[in-house]
């Protein structure tokens, strides 16, 4: 068998595998120091809609609560964001986003967007484009934070009457589409991106 032919090769699930530890090995040696994704997430997360409990960030991030307690810790740490009592609920705590910490969630950004820049570097514009849309809408069908951001995603309700959605939902049924509905969220590179698009129109 030749390794073309290997179904190793043929397996989506594989090369983004693959692709995955391409981004960690660029990322780390690009910009050695930086937070890991997780840490960005949850930083860009409260930045960009605190002050919010720990369990509201793991809710919109879909992240385990244990895992969440030791980036927290870290980002406390290095000053990033500060827990406070949520004035909602004293009984808890709420996480805000320091001024240093949206200033090194800006820093984080740019050096993100020359890693894609790198990492990318063998594709054209329009097939990051094509790309970044499959992507979308891998991710819509199975994760409701990005419905609607997929061009031409088809909307949920609009299944044939008699034919069984993916997944195995009743014929004539709503159709399932991955998770329980939550607010959405997306990357700050996909939200910049859709103004982007939408200024375009206009």
């Amino acid at each position: 068998m030749k390794d073309q032919d290997d179904p190793m090769y043929d397996s989506p699930t594989y090369l983004m595998y693959e692709t995955v530890r391409v981004v960690r090995r660029a990322g780390a040696r690009m910009f050695p120091g930086q937070p890991r994704m997780p840490h960005l997430l949850v930083l860009w997360c409260v930045a960009r809609s605190g002050p919010l409990s720990q369990r509201d960030v793991a809710e919109r991030l879909r992240m385990d609560a244990g895992d969440l307690v030791g980036i927290v810790d870290a980002l406390e740490e290095a000053g990033h964001v500060r827990r406070r009592r949520d004035p909602a609920d004293r009984r808890r705590y709420a996480l805000e986003a320091t001024d240093v910490g949206h200033g090194f969630l800006e820093e984080s950004l740019q050096a993100r967007r020359r890693l894609n820049e790198v990492l990318f570097e063998p594709l054209s514009p329009d097939e990051r484009r094509l790309f970044r849309e499959m992507l979308l809408r891998v991710l819509a069908h199975h994760d409701d934070r990005f419905a609607g951001l997929a061009p031409d995603e088809a909307p949920a309700n609009e299944a044939s009457s008699d034919e069984a959605p993916a997944g195995g939902a009743p014929a004539g049924g709503a159709s399932y589409r991955g998770t329980a509905p939550r607010e959405r969220v997306v990357t700050p590179q996909v939200e910049a991106e859709a103004r982007l698009r939408q200024q375009a129109r206009h």
